[in-house]
Order: C-alpha cells, then structure tokens, then sequence
C-alpha cells in the first residue's frame, strides 16, 4: 500500500458471501475497490493479475484453503510486501500459530469492530510505504553495485595477459570479491603474477584491489624487480588500510626462459608446482611472511622463494576459500581432496578437475567466502614473441638523427644489491631516441648482460652449477647468501650512440670487477642444448643484438644494437 495513493484495492476470500460482503462494506468506507475470491486458487489468481494492497484471507475454502493460498502468494511475492490478514472465527492459539507459519501479517477476528480494522489498516498502510522505499533503496543500491563492478573488473582485470595456458576464476561470495588476480609482462619478457586475498569480502574488500593494481601494473611495465614491486605493494597498503584489514598475496613471477619462478608468498596458501607429465605435485611452496599491510617494514629478499622449473609444469594457485568450501553436511573441501583432484586429472585438465570436485561436494550449499583458482601451463607459448636482430622489428624505421651522445653509469659495492640499474638506464634511452617500440628487446638485452656482470663477475657464482633442477635451486641459495655479504666489487655500463648513414647504432659496454673467464672457450650459439638450465642469457642476446663482443679479461662485453632512420 502506497499512503499517497488515492485509492487502494482489497482482495476478499472467503466461500461465505455474507462475510465478504460485511467486510467489503467497512473497506469501501476507507476508500478502497474490492475484489472477490471464493476459493484458494481463484484468491492466488486475482494477487497474480490485480497485485492487491492488501488481502483478507479465510481459513477453510473448497480446492484450496487459506494456509495454501497464502504461501503460494508470499512465495509470488519476493521483495514486494502484500499484507495478509487472516479472517479467524476466535482467539485459538493453535489455529492463530498455523496462520502464522503460513504467513500471516495480522488477524481480523469475528465480528469486525470498525475501529480496530481501521487502526489495522493505518498500521498495515505505513508499514507497505515503508517497505516500498526500502526496496527503492535496495534497487539503487543493487544499480550502483553493478555500475561499480563493471569500473572494478575494467580497473582491475581488464589488462590482464589474455593466453589460453592460463586458466583463473574467482567465484566471489557477494557481489564484490576480496580476491583477485593480476598478470602482466615485464619488459624483459618475464611473466608476473599478483593474487590477492583481502580480509573478508564484498565492496570494502574490493576496493583494495584498485589501489594494488595501479602500483602492480606501473612498476611491472617499468622493469622493478620482483622484490621492489612487492616492497611498493606493501608500502600503498599500509598508507590506506585501517586497522584490522590486510592483503594476504602471493607475487609470481616465470622466467624469461621458463626455467625458474620466484614465489613472494605472504599468507596464502601452498602455492603448488605440478609435472606436467604425471601430474604429480613437486613442490609445496608454503607462506614465509605476514600477509601484506600489517607491520611497518618487509624484507623482500628473504620472502623470496626460487625455484626450478621444466616445460609443461603447471602452478595451481588458490585462496583458502576453495579448501574452506563446506558441502551441504558441512564438510570442509579440503587439501586432500584438492591434491586428489589434481592427480585424477587427465592431461590438460587439472582446472577443469579441480572444479568439477568441488561443485560435487559443495552441491547447492552457497560458498562462505570468495574462492579463487588460478593454473598457468608452463610452455613457450605463455611467453610473448621474441624479436629478433633479423626482423623488421629490429630494424624499424625511427626518428631521424639527435644526433650522438654518451652516458656512462657505475655501481658500487653494496649499491649492487639495493638497485637495480636497468630500468633507469632504459629509461634515460627512450627519452634520448624515442623508440620505444624496442624497449622489450633493449630491456631483455641489458638485464642479461647485468645479471651476467653481477652474478658471474661480481658474486663469481659458477654457472655450470644450473645444469640440473637441484643444482638451478642450490645456485639461487649462494646467489642470494652472496648478495647479503657483498662489500666491494663494481660493475660499470657505457653507451654511445652514433648514426652510420641510415643507420643509428647504441653500443653498450658492460664491465664488472671480477677475474673474467677465457671466453674463447665458449661453444657455438648452434651448440647449445635447448633444455639446458644454463646458457641460455647469451643466446638471447645474441638473437637480439647485432653483434656481441668479449674483451679483456672476459669481464668485459659490448654489444651492438641498431635501427634505421631512413
């Protein structure tokens, strides 16, 4: 009922006409149009058709009694309130509790005192207007929640890699998720992932997510290191969090060459690593860290976990809201089965698997919190295409001449562990020479040959230590132990630009302080295993560049990369 109507409908049944015409005749007083039903299914009929302000119902008719017709017409009647009041004959408890299980808004006991209906009637008035601007308030709540959730998920998930080896889903518990997944790929071709599990769910859940996003996104396209990007995140969280909400997150990132993934693992569950082949589970990589935004200060480099990895492994990453999954008996999912599911799959499906298990068991029953699953298939296709010094990539026409510069840039002892010089120095080139269409082959270029410096040179790690999985995880563990200690050592970039007719050639010069090697020794590009765990940083360069030079001592390297200007 609507207070600022002028007139409202009553819908009447009862089998007995003199009791419809009685109450008929009070109503029409009050100014409301009545309808008639003599029966139950005639009574549900007319509330389908007309949608009557309000009904007054009589226990005992033929083919359908009161109870019936009343249930049928709350169940029609969803969000929308129609009052009913039910006609009873006296004051039984028994019979007034049936009515109200059927249910009933109010009674009207015989005969019908004028006065008391008409207080019923004022009450039951206020009561329908209230619930209408109730449901008007929903509605315009219900709007803006999609119109969010669409600025959400194109904030948000919009940019992530579209690739048919990655497989994600986040069934959220509410309309907004807490969950989410990024994807993005660096310049140096390496593939970063940040799944995200904020406190609880919903709308102050997922606002979180943007903020996260934005520092993921930028810092990944510039080139910071894994460590600096998860340090960053941390740092934006603390700045708007309130007190009590956190992020737990996992920061993955795959390998250029797919031959190893650092996991950043901060109060989510065991990220699992498969074998592609047998489907048997590898690795359990377990949290080390406090979920994100809770202290002060993190140290990344000892959250970092780096491991191996073979072509066609697979990561299967998830919130605890798919192992807390209850089914209708009120069973958690579990790990056992999860880890079950994973190997009964055939090839290929492990997603698909894990799915179908937990729909079974969860059957109709509502998820508690958001449920996230995310498998990425470890093959070269993942990887984004790789330009070569021979295509028309490399060669692609730019501006014209600025003419020649130079720059050098040196780092220092322990400056070597606390920077990462690459991102500057590309930077610095595309603001010189506009191209920024090569920043993904330039970027692949000068990180191979830091890494090269730093780890070979300065930290004089052996690289025939990666010749197998075991090895590839011992080298990471003396990488970083060496890393932590370094106190000297130096490791120096110089480049110069000069134009050749059409051609506009950078050389890039690295120099670290270590001992060198007899690079004469080195086999042929041609030679080089392709499964190998080593090897492979040089090859790329080679593929990239258009020459590649060692001199001295083998501590020094310079390359040539170039483009036409014509």
């Amino acid at each position: 009922m609507d207070l600022h109507k002028s007139t409202y409908t009553a819908l009447i049944a009862d089998a007995q006409q003199n009791n419809r015409q009685t109450l008929a005749a009070l109503l029409i007083r009050h100014g409301y149009q009545i309808l008639y039903a003599n029966n139950g299914e005639q009574a549900v009929e007319l509330f389908k058709q007309a949608s009557p302000d309000i009904i007054f119902m009589a226990l005992s008719m033929p083919l359908m009694d009161g109870y019936q017709a009343t249930r049928l017409i709350k169940q029609h009647s969803e969000h929308h309130f129609t009052p009913v009041i039910f006609l009873a004959p006296g004051h039984d408890d028994a019979l007034l509790q049936q009515c109200i299980d059927a249910g009933a808004d109010d009674f009207l006991f015989e005969p019908y005192e004028p006065v008391l209906l008409s207080g019923k009637l004022a009450t039951l008035q206020r009561l329908s207007a209230l619930n209408r601007k109730m449901q008007g308030m929903v509605s315009l709540i219900h709007r803006e929640q999609e119109i969010a959730e669409q600025v959400f998920n194109r904030a948000v998930q919009k940019d992530n890699i579209k690739n048919p080896h990655i497989k994600s889903i986040i069934r959220p518990a509410s309309t907004f998720s807490g969950d989410m997944i990024l994807s993005e790929y660096s310049p140096s071709r390496d593939i970063h992932f940040f799944i995200g599990d904020f406190t609880g769910h919903g709308l102050t859940s997922a606002l979180g997510a943007m903020p996260v996003s934005e520092v993921f996104r930028a810092m990944t396209a510039k080139g910071f290191t894994p460590q600096e990007i998860m340090l960053g995140i941390h740092k934006k969280l603390r700045q708007f969090l309130p007190v009590g909400m956190f992020l737990c997150a996992q920061l993955v990132v795959i390998s250029r060459n797919l031959d190893h993934v650092t996991i950043f693992n901060a109060g989510m569950p065991d990220l699992l690593i498969v074998d592609g082949r047998n489907h048997q589970i590898k690795h359990h990589v377990k949290s080390n860290s406090l979920p994100l935004g809770i202290i002060d200060n993190i140290n990344t480099d000892e959250i970092a976990q780096t491991l191996p990895l073979q072509q066609h492994d697979k990561l299967v990453i998830y919130s605890d809201g798919l192992t807390e999954a209850w089914s209708e008996t009120g069973e958690e999912f579990g790990h056992d089965r999860l880890q079950a599911a994973i190997q009964r799959a055939r090839r290929g499906e492990i997603f698909e698997q894990i799915l179908s298990q937990l729909e079974t068991f969860c059957g109709d029953r509502s998820h508690a919190d958001d449920v996230t699953l995310l498998e990425i298939n470890c093959v070269p296709e993942l990887l984004p295409a790789l330009h070569h010094s021979d295509s028309d990539h490399a060669r692609k026409s730019h501006t014209r001449s600025r003419g020649e510069w130079e720059l050098t840039f040196i780092l220092k002892q322990k400056r070597l562990k606390e920077t990462n010089p690459v991102p500057i120095i590309i930077n610095q080139i595309m603001e010189m020479e506009d191209i920024e269409s090569d920043r993904q082959a330039l970027f692949t270029v000068m990180t191979e040959l830091y890494v090269n410096a730093l780890d070979h040179g300065v930290l004089a790690l052996d690289s025939s230590v990666k010749s197998d999985a075991k090895g590839f995880s011992s080298y990471y563990r003396e990488r970083e132990l060496r890393l932590a200690q370094l106190d000297h050592g130096r490791v120096s970039f110089h480049l110069s630009i000069r134009q050749q007719n059409d051609t506009r050639n950078l050389r890039i010069r690295v120099e670290d302080s270590g001992k060198g090697f007899d690079y004469h020794r080195l086999p042929a590009p041609e030679s080089l295993d392709p499964g190998r765990l080593m090897g492979r940083g040089l090859q790329l360069v080679r593929q990239l560049s258009d020459s590649i030079t060692h001199l001295d001592k083998g501590n020094i390297i310079e390359v040539v990369y170039g483009w036409n200007t014509a």
